[in-house]
């Protein structure tokens, strides 16, 4: 069956060890891989992933543009598609999403709580509106943060109250649509059009029932679920195992693994 790795993220090699000595102590994780592009390809070459999204984050104002530089050559290496990213305080953000969509990169990443911005802010919803009226795909991390315990600034809810704002995106809440935040998943976001959910840093984490999300992922309309890993703080290998041994059906798989990622990067 071929894969595809929906949520993954690496560094420029000269940052990569310092950027998951300092993720890793926020965290209080272990990474599986050293964050470059290299360790990542090895991975893939290793388990047979056929392509992995890349999802930078311009974590403050300023830094969109390098960000991007770095995100279009990443797109250039085979196995790889990059997503950009722009800070929702970014000035001239527009402009820097219409040279992500120039670029030929399929969409945009947003994690509130390390850019700093809840997702319900009117700059963070700004910047989502104009990035789907370009056809971008948009990646948001959904829920806890384990390097931000204590303030979760990308809740199911928060996202559900703006989606009448949102109408007609292609929303992606990774960790199964928010880490933590099973039963608000279902309560806020199976019925929405705009969402999609990946599997990323879920099944078999604390806090994370089993039971719960094999019922997040039959209340989803099938083709709106991708799967994911978060490497490199999961193993592609073991992500790809968990998902396969889950009590769904063999077809519901297929779209997982592969299929309803290959629709969306067309």
């Amino acid at each position: 069956m071929k894969i595809i790795d929906f949520h993954t993220h690496t560094f420029p090699a000269k940052l990569a060890h310092g950027a998951i000595s300092s993720l890793e102590k926020s965290s209080g994780t272990r990474a599986s891989l050293d964050g470059t592009n290299e360790s990542l390809l090895s991975s893939m070459r290793k388990y047979g992933i056929a392509k992995s999204v890349l999802m930078p984050i311009a974590v403050k104002p300023g830094n969109s543009h390098t960000i991007n530089t770095c995100a279009i050559e990443n797109n250039k290496i085979a196995g790889f598609v990059s997503f950009g990213s722009v800070h929702p305080y970014e000035e001239g953000y527009i402009e820097e999403l219409e040279r992500i969509k120039k670029a030929g990169l399929k969409g945009v990443k947003l994690h509130p709580d390390f850019q700093g911005v809840f997702i319900d802010d009117p700059k963070m919803v700004a910047v989502m509106r104009a990035a789907a009226d370009l056809g971008l795909l948009i990646t948001i991390h959904s829920g806890m943060d384990v390097s931000f315990p204590k303030l979760h600034r990308s809740t199911p809810k928060r996202l559900a109250s703006v989606l009448p704002e949102l109408k007609g995106a292609r929303i992606i809440c990774a960790h199964s649509g928010g880490y933590r935040y099973n039963d608000d998943v279902l309560e806020y976001l199976t019925e929405h059009p705009e969402i999609y959910i990946d599997t990323s840093y879920s099944i078999g984490q604390p806090g994370m029932d089993t039971h719960k999300l094999i019922e997040i992922y039959k209340s989803f309309d099938p083709a709106h679920i991708l799967f994911g890993t978060d490497s490199p703080w999961e193993d592609q290998q073991e992500s790809v195992n968990k998902v396969m041994s889950l009590p769904i059906e063999e077809d519901l798989k297929e779209k997982i693994m592969y299929k309803n990622a290959e629709t969306l990067l067309k």
